[in-house]
C-alpha cells in the first residue's frame, strides 16, 4: 500500500471518528433543551423538506439547470433580507470595539494600532476596524450598509459552494445541491446580522479554495491566485497557516508531479500567501497607522492556548485567564514565558484520562451548535437600553428591535438542520461515494487543521463559523451518482 492509500485510509477513519463525536454531542445538546418553542422550527423544517423535494423532482426531470441556480439564488437572497428586516442588530464586546475603533481611525486616530491597544494585541481584526471605518465614511446609516454587505458576501459565499461541489464532484446536480443547503444553512443567514471579520474572510477564502481545486486541472498560474486569495483572507481572518499547511500537505501526497514539479508549486502557494500580507503591512507601516506588521500581536499566541487549555473553563474564555496580559507590566516575553509555563503545568499534570475527557468534550462542545450561536450573536445587545440608545437613535425605549427571537423559536431548526447535515456526512462514509475521489480528502484534510486549531486555543461557538461552510460541501458525498443523474460532459462549462 502506497503512502497516498495508506494516507487516506488513516485521514477516512479519523474524521470519521470526529463527525460522530459532533453528532453525539449535538444530540445531546438538542434533547437538553427539547423544550425550546417548536411550532416555528417545525414550520421551517416542513417548508425545507417539500423544498429540496421540489428540487429533487426537477433535477429528475431534467429542468433547466440554470432556472433552478437562479430559483435558489434568489430564495436565498429572500431568506436573508427577511433575517435583515427581523432586526436592528447592533455591534457589540469584540465588534462594537472595531466599529467604534472604525470611526476613530476614519478620523486620523491611529492610536488603537499601537503600543499594547487592542488592536495591536490582536493585529488580525485591523483591516476590519478600517474596513467599518470607511463605510461609516460613506454612507448615513452604516449599521445597516454592513448588514447589507454581509448579505451580498452571503450570496457570494452561496454561488462560491456551488462551483466547488461541481468542481469535488464533477456533477452539475450536486452543485446546485450544495447551493440549496448553503441557502437555508442557519449560520451563513444568521451571521449576516453580525459584525464579525469571518463575513468579509469567508468569500475570500472559498475562492482561494475554488481557485486550488481548478489548479489540480489547469495549471500552476491558479496556485498563485489561490495564494493571492489566502492571503487577502488572512488579513480578515487569521486562516491561512491553517489552509496553506492543509494545501501543502495535499500537494505533497496526492499531487500527481513529480518532486521538483511539486517544490514549485509549493513555492508559488507559499510566495503568493505572503505577498498581501507583507506588502498590506509595508504600506500601513509607512503611512504611520500600524506599529507592527499584521502578523505580529504584542500579546503572544500563548495566551490564546493558555485560555484554551484551561480545564475548568472547559477552555472557553474565563476571567483569569483574560487578566493574564496585564498581571507581567504588558511585556510580550515575560508573558509568553509564563503562559508556556502554566500551560507545560496543565498538560503534564492533569491525570492523562482527566486530560483526554476535557479535550473530547471541548472538541464536542465548539461544534455541536447549529448555528454556531449565530442567532445569539445578531441578539445580543439589544435587550439594553443603553446600547439601543447608542446605535438605535430612532427606536422607542419600548422597542427590542427585532420582530423574531429566533435564538429561542429557531433553535430546533438550526440544530436539526446541523444534525442532517453531519448524518449526510456520515451516510458518505458509509457508502464509500467518496471512494477514488481525492479532492474530498483535501476538505477532510481542512477540517482536520480547524478541528485542530479550535482544540488547543480559546473556544468560542463563533470561532468555528469561518469553518462551517465544510458541513454543506461533505454533506453532497451522501448522495450516489444513480442518485442524482447527471449530465457530466456540461459540469464545467457554468
Amino acid at each position: 500500500m502506497n503512502m497516498e492509500k495508506t494516507f487516506s485510509h488513516f485521514l477516512n477513519y479519523l474524521v470519521r471518528a470526529l463527525f460522530l463525536i459532533i453528532i453525539i454531542w449535538s444530540m445531546r445538546y438538542l434533547y437538553k433543551n427539547w423544550d425550546s418553542p417548536k411550532l416555528f422550527s417545525i414550520s421551517l423544517i416542513i417548508s425545507l423538506g417539500l423544498f429540496i423535494s421540489v428540487f429533487a423532482w426537477a433535477l429528475k426531470k431534467e429542468v433547466n439547470k440554470k432556472n433552478l441556480f437562479l430559483i435558489i439564488f434568489f430564495v436565498g437572497l429572500i431568506i436573508r433580507l427577511l433575517w435583515f428586516f427581523n432586526i436592528d442588530s447592533v455591534p457589540i464586546s469584540d465588534f462594537g470595539i472595531m466599529y467604534n475603533s472604525g470611526k476613530d481611525f476614519i478620523n486620523g486616530s491611529y492610536y488603537m494600532f499601537w503600543g499594547t491597544h487592542y488592536f495591536a494585541r490582536f493585529p488580525h481584526m485591523s483591516l476590519t476596524v478600517m474596513f467599518f471605518g470607511l463605510v461609516q465614511q460613506l454612507f448615513s446609516n452604516p449599521l445597516n450598509a454592513i448588514r447589507l454587505l454581509n448579505i451580498v458576501f452571503s450570496m457570494s459565499s452561496m454561488v462560491a459552494i456551488y462551483f466547488i461541489a461541481m468542481r469535488i464532484f464533477q456533477s452539475q446536480n450536486k452543485g446546485i445541491f450544495a447551493m440549496l443547503f448553503a441557502a437555508f444553512y442557519p449560520p451563513m443567514i444568521l451571521y449576516n446580522n453580525v459584525f464579525c471579520s469571518e463575513n468579509l474572510a469567508m468569500p475570500i477564502l472559498l475562492l482561494s479554495i475554488l481557485m486550488f481545486l481548478k489548479s489540480l486541472d489547469d495549471g500552476i498560474k491558479w496556485f498563485i491566485v489561490s495564494g493571492l486569495l489566502l492571503g487577502l483572507t488572512h488579513l480578515f481572518r487569521p486562516m491561512g497557516y491553517i489552509m496553506i499547511i492543509g494545501y501543502a500537505m495535499y500537494i505533497l501526497i496526492y499531487y500527481k508531479q513529480g518532486l521538483k514539479e511539486k517544490m514549485l508549486v509549493l513555492s508559488s502557494l507559499v510566495i503568493s500567501f505572503i505577498t498581501p500580507l507583507v506588502l498590506t503591512s509595508a504600506v500601513l507601516i509607512d503611512l504611520g497607522i500600524i506599529g507592527y506588521p499584521l502578523w505580529y500581536g504584542t500579546e503572544p499566541p500563548s495566551v490564546s492556548i493558555l485560555k484554551g487549555t484551561n480545564i475548568s473553563s472547559l477552555g472557553r474564555w474565563n476571567t483569569e485567564d483574560a487578566e493574564f496580559f496585564g498581571k507581567f507590566d504588558e511585556d510580550y516575553e515575560k508573558i509568553d514565558v509564563e503562559a508556556k509555563r502554566i500551560i507545560k503545568e496543565r498538560l503534564t499534570q492533569t491525570p492523562v484520562k482527566e486530560l483526554a475527557i476535557f479535550f473530547v468534550n471541548k472538541y464536542g462542545r465548539q461544534w455541536m451548535t447549529g448555528d454556531f450561536s449565530g442567532a445569539s450573536w445578531a441578539e445580543a445587545g439589544l435587550d439594553d437600553l443603553e446600547n439601543r440608545h447608542k446605535y438605535l437613535p430612532n427606536l422607542y425605549s419600548n422597542q427590542s428591535g427585532m420582530i423574531l427571537r429566533l435564538s429561542e423559536i429557531g433553535f430546533i431548526y438550526f440544530q436539526i438542520f446541523h444534525i442532517l447535515l453531519l448524518a449526510l456526512i456520515l451516510i458518505g462514509f458509509y457508502w464509500k461515494n467518496t471512494a477514488g475521489n481525492k479532492k474530498v480528502d483535501l476538505f477532510y484534510i481542512l477540517y482536520c487543521g480547524f478541528a485542530f486549531q479550535n482544540l488547543i486555543t480559546e473556544s468560542q461557538d463563533r470561532y468555528a463559523y469561518i469553518a462551517s461552510w465544510i458541513f454543506v460541501l461533505l454533506s453532497i458525498t451522501a448522495f450516489r451518482d444513480k442518485d442524482i443523474k447527471d449530465n457530466r460532459r456540461d459540469w464545467d462549462k457554468i
